[in-house]
C-alpha cells in the first residue's frame, strides 16, 4: 500500500515539474511580436476540465497519463510574423517527448534564428549547454537563408544529447515557414552511442 502511494506521490511530483517547467518556458521565451491566444491552461491537452475541478484532477489523474501536451498559439503583433505555434509533448511516466516549434513570418534569417535558438536554450534539455546556442544559431541562419527561397530545405544538427530537426517552407503569400524540432538523444547522427559528455563514441 505505501508502495503505491510512493510512487502515486512521485508521478504526480513528475507531472507537475513539467507543467512548472512548460510554463517558465513560455515566460522566458521573449517573442513580443506575438501574443499568445490563451493564458496558461494548468490542464494540458488533450484533457479538458473545469477551474472547480483541477484539484480532483490533478490527484486522481495527472499521475497516470501516458502521453500529454501543452499548446500555445501566437498572434502577430507586428505584419512581418504570421502565426507561432508550440507544441511541449510528453510520454509515459511523463518523459519529455518533444519541443515542437514553428514560426510563419517574413524571410529574416537572424530574426528566425535568434527566436528558435533561444527557445530551445530555455527549454531546460538534458545536456545543453549555454555554448551550444552559437553554432545552432549559426546553423539555423544558414537553414533559413538558403537559396531559392522557393525551394524546401530540411537538416538535421546534434548539439550534445539534443538532436534538432529543422525545415523551411514557402508560403503562398512568399513568406516561409520554419519548423524546428528538439528531442533529447543518447545517439549520434550515425547511429554511435554517445558517451556521458554526448560525444560520439566510434566503433572498435
Amino acid at each position: 500500500m505505501f508502495g503505491r502511494r510512493r510512487q502515486h506521490d512521485e508521478l504526480r511530483a513528475r507531472f507537475l515539474t513539467n507543467r512548472d517547467r512548460v510554463r517558465s518556458w513560455q515566460e522566458a521565451w521573449e517573442i513580443p511580436e506575438v501574443v499568445w491566444t490563451d493564458e496558461f491552461n494548468e490542464i494540458p491537452a488533450p484533457w479538458m476540465v473545469l477551474e472547480k475541478d483541477h484539484a480532483s484532477w490533478l490527484k486522481l489523474h495527472a499521475p497516470f497519463m501516458d502521453t500529454y501536451h501543452w499548446m500555445f498559439l501566437g498572434r502577430p503583433l507586428t505584419p512581418g510574423v504570421r502565426e507561432v505555434r508550440v507544441r511541449w509533448q510528453f510520454g509515459a511516466v511523463h518523459r519529455f517527448e518533444e519541443l515542437d516549434l514553428t514560426i510563419v513570418s517574413a524571410c529574416d534569417p537572424g530574426y528566425l534564428a535568434e527566436k528558435l535558438t533561444l527557445a530551445i536554450h530555455h527549454a531546460g534539455l538534458t545536456g545543453w549547454r549555454d555554448e551550444d546556442a552559437q553554432p545552432v544559431y549559426q546553423w539555423l541562419v544558414e537553414g533559413v537563408r538558403t537559396t531559392p527561397l522557393d525551394n524546401a530545405v530540411r537538416g538535421s544538427k546534434r548539439s550534445g544529447f539534443v538532436l534538432l530537426k529543422f525545415s523551411r517552407f514557402p508560403t503562398s503569400d512568399g513568406d516561409v515557414t520554419v519548423r524546428l524540432t528538439a528531442v533529447e538523444t543518447d545517439r549520434a547522427l550515425d547511429g554511435s552511442p554517445l558517451d556521458a559528455d554526448g560525444v560520439s563514441i566510434p566503433d572498435r
